[in-house]
Parts: C-alpha cells; sequence; structure tokens
C-alpha cells in the first residue's frame, strides 16, 4: 500500500511518498481503505515532532480518515463492506491515516449510517473540538452571543455551524474578503475582517455596549486580554490554541479591570478526554447521526491525492484552507 510518513520531524519535506505492506490484522482489529484523509493542525505538530502524543518513528501524521471495512480480525462485530470513519484520538498514539489502509482497533472505527458523506466524515475530528466547546467546556444556551476567532478555518467554521444549530448568535472573525463571504455563507450573524482597520474596534462597534457571553479564541498572541474587553455579564473567554504565539500580558490584572461584570476564564484541550474517552465517544456518536440527516455540514475547502501531503501542508501552513482539506488516496 502507498503511505505518507516521515522518518525525521521537520519541514513538509521531510514527508515521503513510499509503498509499505498493508499490516496483518491483530485480535479486535479491522482493516479499513480509505476513501478520504482529513488534514488538520494536530498532522502539523506530529510531522514537526513538537506533538505530546506523537506516534513512533518512521510515523505517518493523521488523525482521521473515512473509508470501507476490507477486513476483519478475530473478535471483531464490523462487517466488510461497512462504511466508518477512523479516529486516531480513540488509539494509544495519534496519527497513522495518511495511508491507502488502516489496520486499526475496532473501538477506534465508527460506522457510518446511509445518509453520512464519506467527504465530510472525514472532517469529524474539528466537529469534535467544536461539540466539547459549545456542550462541555461552557454548556451553551440557545439565544447566547458568541465571538469566534480563526471562523474560516477548519475548528472555527465546525463551531460557527454548530453554534448556528443550537440556536446561538454568531459573530465570526476571520481574515479577507473571500473567507468573510465564506464565513457568512455558514450562517454567522455577523462577520468583522480582521485586516480592515482596528480589529477591537470594530468588534466593538457590532456588538454595541452588550458585549458575547462567549469569545472562543484559538490565537492567544500579544492581543489575548484585550478580549475582555468584549465581554458582557458573566462573560466566559475560552481558550484552546495559540496559534498567534503564548499569551502576553497579565491576565488577571485584565480581568480585574472589568470585576463589575464577573467574567471567567477557561483554557480547553480535547486531551481531557484522554480520561474521560466515553463522553469522547457519545460526541463521536451525536456528530455522526447528525451527519446522516445534514443537520451538520462540514465544508471541505478541496481535495490533494495522498501523494501530495508535502504540498496539503504547506497550503495548510499558509492559512488559505477555508473549512477541511482532504487527501484522496
Amino acid at each position: 500500500m502507498k503511505i505518507a510518513q516521515f522518518k525525521t520531524p521537520g519541514a513538509p519535506s521531510v514527508l515521503e511518498y513510499m509503498e509499505v505492506p498493508i499490516p496483518p490484522l491483530k485480535d479486535g482489529e479491522v482493516l479499513v481503505k480509505a476513501q478520504a484523509i482529513g488534514v488538520g493542525m494536530p498532522d502539523i505538530l506530529i510531522r514537526q515532532g513538537k506533538y505530546n502524543w506523537m506516534p513512533p518513528l518512521p510515523a505517518a501524521p493523521g488523525t482521521e480518515m473515512s473509508g470501507t471495512i476490507e477486513q476483519v480480525g478475530p473478535g471483531t462485530t464490523l462487517k466488510v463492506g461497512q462504511r466508518v470513519v477512523v479516529s486516531a484520538r480513540e488509539r494509544e498514539h495519534r496519527g497513522g491515516c495518511y495511508a491507502e489502509y488502516n489496520a486499526t482497533p475496532e473501538s477506534s472505527v465508527y460506522a457510518l449510517p446511509d445518509g453520512a458523506d464519506m467527504d465530510e466524515a472525514a472532517a469529524l475530528a474539528n466537529y469534535q473540538v467544536a461539540f466539547h466547546l459549545l456542550y462541555d467546556c461552557v454548556h451553551v444556551k440557545k439565544g447566547q452571543s458568541v465571538l469566534v476567532y480563526g471562523a474560516a478555518g477548519g475548528c472555527g467554521s465546525a463551531l460557527v455551524d454548530l453554534a448556528r444549530g443550537a440556536g446561538l448568535e454568531v459573530i465570526g472573525i476571520c481574515s479577507g474578503a473571500e473567507k468573510a463571504a465564506f464565513v457568512k455563507s455558514l450562517g454567522a450573524a455577523h462577520v468583522i475582517d480582521r485586516g480592515a482597520g482596528n480589529l477591537f474596534d470594530a468588534i466593538n462597534m457590532t456588538l454595541g455596549r452588550k458585549g458575547v457571553d462567549i469569545v472562543f479564541d484559538i490565537v492567544g498572541g500579544k492581543d489575548f486580554t484585550r478580549n475582555f474587553e468584549l465581554l458582557g455579564r458573566y462573560g466566559t473567554l475560552v481558550s484552546y490554541g495559540q496559534l498567534g504565539g503564548p499569551v502576553q500580558g497579565d491576565v488577571f490584572a485584565a480581568m480585574r479591570k472589568q470585576t463589575a461584570r464577573n467574567l471567567a476564564l477557561r483554557t480547553f484541550t480535547m486531551h481531557i478526554f484522554d480520561h474521560w474517552p466515553e463522553r469522547r465517544k457519545e460526541g463521536m456518536r451525536w456528530l455522526i447521526e447528525r451527519l446522516g440527516t445534514h443537520e451538520i455540514k462540514p465544508r471541505i475547502h478541496g481535495h490533494l491525492p495522498l501523494a501530495q501531503a508535502r504540498q496539503a501542508h504547506e497550503l495548510f501552513e499558509s492559512g488559505a484552507v477555508m473549512g477541511k482539506l482532504l487527501l484522496k488516496p
């Protein structure tokens, strides 16, 4: 089978497209033939050697893939020919999905309903993050308002989609007119282009005096503490990434400046569910059910052949991807 893997962490150029034997099945494993493979931030971190949950080298990136069951090992209940999605979050090591075939424990495989699109199913890792942000991290309620940074990206667009479906007022932040139009098409009530003048002035003008209930920040960086200015009474700032670098400034002092609003700060990582796997599975089943009924619709940026995994990583790191980028074997 063909696989995209690397021997030494580094730039996209370390990824090699090569042929290796199809792995034999162990007890409790199934062999999945890939149809679509998601590209995401964990893949980049694995390739760079910066991920705390690194697979052993040589390694293939890849958190998620959709496909069909090709073979089943002893002690499994899935059937040959079933359409499924594979999640590396259910395995000891992350990665491993940049391959034509994937031998994986049955516990990491979810059966797909007939109505589920196979390409969209390969975008569910982002929706997992969004689901747990909304329903475990802050417990949103219909009618609340949320501000989403990076709203055109994989996790950001998933947040906009799920938040809109939950009856929330969504304000999306992105860069450029093309991304702004994309976020608007997702159902955001307001979209702010961070490149068109002073970002915080534009946000405050959009919000007026009321502020928002929740800010989802994936950026971090030097302006992180200014988010407290955007929150309304009992508002919550959620930090779930640092794409703009480590948070700078005195976070507690910034909160105290807005003390009359009784604000809160939460941090979030999907890895809390490494110790709470039953909740992670519950969330994934919830998403798959709604994928089958088209209540959620992951947006696909485009497709590249698995042989072009290097180019896929370069495109992802350029910031040009809107929604989900997929690899096709």
